[in-house]
């Protein structure tokens, strides 16, 4: 049973202009000693059993300093990586969006029909874990996509067959929460970083660290599964142009992306 870790970050849109959904899908043969390996990690840079870990170093416990929590982000996604995780992601400039709602809306639908694929190909099953929002139809979200699939997108409505539940998860519920959160803060510091020649340096480390999560094309690119620019076609220049250089920023830093923007 694979299971796929999601969640949300740059829902602002007026300090960021890509909204970034994104999930960790956890292989089943290797979701035991992932967490058995944190749980290690954890204890030996003093967290105690209650602590969240998460990515924002303001969030660290005060008695664990910001090296020793750098030390252990690196150290978790390092070990995620090697146990073979991988990165579904999806961002959706905010201008194109009807709302922050709505593109979460939409890209979850992205995200459950590339895990879907994913499926297909390793020839297995999953389930959702859906990090936990405030929306009033939330239940009634996971629902439909369960019962239904998705509906709403050119093709649909669409069963999402190989996903047998979607289920709404936590910090501090799972390791994997922790997993998702620091590769996701990892993303989201790198492409609000882009155009910050002061944090360009650390933005470039932390797409080295989130490189090896990605599918690859068989000539080396990253598959559209792991980095998703949404909508598909975009008709204003304007907005085209955006996507076109994140595209290029993520290309110039190891992860030349499959999917080209266009119109």
């Amino acid at each position: 049973m694979h299971l796929l870790y999601t969640d949300e970050t740059n829902i602002d849109p007026k300090t960021t202009d890509f909204f970034v959904y994104a999930g960790v899908v956890i292989p089943p043969s290797t979701a035991g000693s992932l967490s058995a390996a944190i749980d290690a990690l954890r204890r030996a840079h003093g967290y105690k059993p209650n602590d969240l870990l998460k990515f924002n170093t303001i969030e660290r416990p005060k008695y664990v300093t910001s090296e020793t929590h750098t030390q252990l982000k690196q150290q978790v996604m390092a070990e995620a990586a090697r146990q073979g995780v991988k990165l579904l992601a999806s961002v959706i400039l905010h201008r194109i969006a009807i709302s922050p709602e709505e593109a979460r809306r939409r890209e979850i639908n992205r995200i459950s029909l590339h895990f879907d694929y994913y499926l297909h190909r390793e020839q297995g099953v999953g389930l959702v874990l859906i990090d936990t929002f405030k929306d009033t139809i939330l239940n009634r979200l996971l629902q439909e996509r369960f019962s239904t699939g998705l509906v709403g997108m050119p093709y649909g409505p669409y069963r999402l067959k190989k996903i047998l539940g979607f289920h709404i998860s936590s910090i501090g519920t799972s390791n994997f929460c922790s997993v998702v959160d620091i590769v996701l803060g990892s993303l989201r510091y790198a492409i609000n970083a882009r155009s910050d020649l002061a944090k360009l340096p650390t933005a470039r480390i932390l797409l080295q660290q989130i490189a090896p999560f990605t599918i690859r094309c068989a000539d080396g690119r990253v598959s559209e599964l792991s980095f998703f620019f949404s909508p598909r076609t975009i008709k204003a220049d304007a907005y085209l142009q955006e996507y076109q250089n994140l595209h290029a920023f993520l290309a110039q830093n190891g992860l030349e992306c499959e999917q080209q923007p266009g119109h």
